[in-house]
C-alpha cells in the first residue's frame, strides 16, 4: 500500500463513519456517539478511513450491551482518534497477540462471527501511514483503541450543518436509484426493499434496457446498483459505461458474490464500492444515505 497524503478535515470522515455504522448499532441496541471536532489532519483519507472502520466495527461487535463512544483529543500536534467500548475486554497477555492475522479470542468468537483480520489490517494500515495505535482494556469493563494522526493548517471546506445522522427511510426519501440485474425476481426484491424507504426504483437487466429506463423517465438519478454478474458483460464494465453516458460521478455499488482480489481491485480502481451477497439492507441502507450526504456537501 502506498499511501496518497492530503489535509482533511476529520469530521467529514466521521459523519461518514455516523452515518454507515448506526443502523448497525441500533440493531444490536447500542448507544454509538460521535463527538467531533473541526480539526484538521495529514493522512491518506482513504486508509484512515478504513482503519477507523475496521476500530469502530470490531467496538460494535464485541460489545452486547451499553455504548461505543467515538472521541478525538488534541495532543502535541497531533489528534488522537479514539474509539470507547463498553464491551468484553482483553486480557492484558493478549493486547499484541489480537493484531495478528486469524487471532481471535475464546470469549469474543463466542459473540461473534468473523475471521480475526480486522485489527490485523488495522496494524498495517497504521503502519504504512505512521499513525501509532495504542490500546487499553480491562476484561469484563470494555477497551479503548487510539490512532495518532498529524494535525496541520486548517482547511477552508464547508459542511452541511450537522443533524440527526440516522441513515432511516426518511433520509433516503425521494432518492432514484437504478438497478442492474439479470435475475427478475432479485429486481423485484430491490425494488419492495428500496420502495420501502421512500426511493424511486428503476430496473433494468443490462446496460442498454437502463438508459433506455433512465432516458424515458429522466429522473435526476442518485445511483446506480449492479449485479456483477450479468449475461453480457459484468457489472464494472456496465458501471464504466453509463457513467460515460450520464456522468463520471454517478455513484454506483456493485454487488456480488464473488470475493476473489480481481474484481476487488477492478472495483477499487473504478472507484466503486463493494456490497457482497447476501446483501444487508442496514449496509446498503448505510451507503444509500452517504449518497445523499455526498450530494448535499457538493451543494453547498
Amino acid at each position: 500500500m502506498k499511501p496518497e497524503l492530503s489535509s482533511f478535515r476529520i469530521d467529514e470522515v466521521m459523519r461518514q463513519l455516523e452515518v454507515e455504522f448506526a443502523p448497525l448499532a441500533r440493531e444490536r441496541g447500542l448507544d454509538l456517539t460521535f463527538a467531533l471536532t473541526d480539526a484538521t489532519v495529514r493522512s491518506d483519507r482513504r486508509l484512515l478511513r478504513r482503519l477507523l472502520q475496521n476500530l469502530i466495527s470490531n467496538a460494535i461487535k464485541y460489545t452486547p450491551r451499553g455504548r461505543v463512544l467515538v472521541g478525538c483529543r488534541r495532543r502535541n500536534g497531533h489528534l488522537r482518534i479514539e474509539v470507547h467500548d463498553s464491551g468484553l475486554g482483553i486480557p492484558a497477555g493478549q493486547t499484541r497477540a489480537i493484531f495478528r492475522e486469524f487471532h481471535r479470542l475464546q470469549d469474543g468468537a463466542k459473540v461473534a462471527r468473523g475471521l480475526g483480520l480486522g485489527l490485523s489490517i488495522v496494524e498495517r494500515i497504521s503502519r504504512v501511514l505512521g499513525h501509532p495505535v495504542q490500546l487499553k482494556s480491562e476484561p469484563g469493563r470494555g477497551s479503548v483503541f487510539s490512532v495518532e494522526v498529524p494535525v496541520t493548517a486548517a482547511v477552508g471546506a464547508r459542511l452541511p450543518q450537522r443533524g440527526p445522522m440516522r441513515a432511516d427511510p426518511a433520509q433516503l426519501s425521494g432518492m432514484a436509484v437504478l438497478c442492474i440485474d439479470n435475475d427478475p425476481q432479485i429486481l423485484d426484491g430491490m425494488e419492495t426493499l428500496l420502495g420501502g424507504w421512500g426511493c424511486q426504483v428503476l430496473k433494468a437487466s443490462d446496460p442498454q434496457s437502463a438508459i433506455a429506463a433512465i432516458e424515458a423517465s429522466r429522473p435526476i438519478l442518485s445511483g446506480l446498483l449492479v449485479d456483477y454478474h450479468l449475461d453480457e458483460g459484468n457489472g464494472i464494465d456496465a458501471i464504466v459505461a453509463l457513467r460515460a453516458r450520464f456522468g463520471s460521478e454517478l455513484p454506483a455499488i456493485l454487488i456480488t458474490a464473488d470475493r476473489t482480489p480481481r474484481v476487488r481491485d477492478e472495483a477499487r480502481a473504478r472507484d466503486v464500492p463493494i456490497l457482497n451477497k447476501p446483501v444487508k439492507p442496514a449496509a446498503l441502507r448505510a451507503l444509500l444515505a452517504q449518497w445523499r450526504i455526498q450530494h448535499a456537501t457538493a451543494a453547498e
